[in-house]
């Protein structure tokens, strides 16, 4: 213990500043999460356009006389399709031997 005295106020307002401290920090968490996931629902809804769209462009392009092999011959992904992930090319690290001169 020190030897001065405690002012109980002084004690209560610093009690009070670092429960208001968590509190904001808790409360600011939410702000952020609302926030992200306000951002997602934004993104999804626009995923599901984009892919009515597509959809709908691949059934034009049918019916304009494309075929399907022919319109994926032309590179376009067809509705549904995932994107190609690139692959990442392995590089073998040279080999070293060691200095055995004296």
């Amino acid at each position: 213990m020190s030897d001065a005295n405690v002012k109980p106020e002084d004690a209560a307002a610093r009690a009070r500043a670092i429960i208001e401290a968590n509190v904001d920090a808790r409360v600011e968490a939410v702000r952020v999460l609302a926030d992200a996931g306000n951002e997602y629902d934004i993104a999804d809804q626009q995923l599901k356009l984009a892919t009515l769209a597509h959809e709908h462009a691949w059934t034009a392009a049918l019916a304009s006389g494309w075929s399907e092999k022919d319109l994926r011959a032309t590179g376009v992904k067809a509705p549904g399709q995932s994107t190609p992930k690139v692959r990442k090319r392995r590089t073998t690290a040279p080999v070293t031997t060691p200095n055995t001169e004296a």
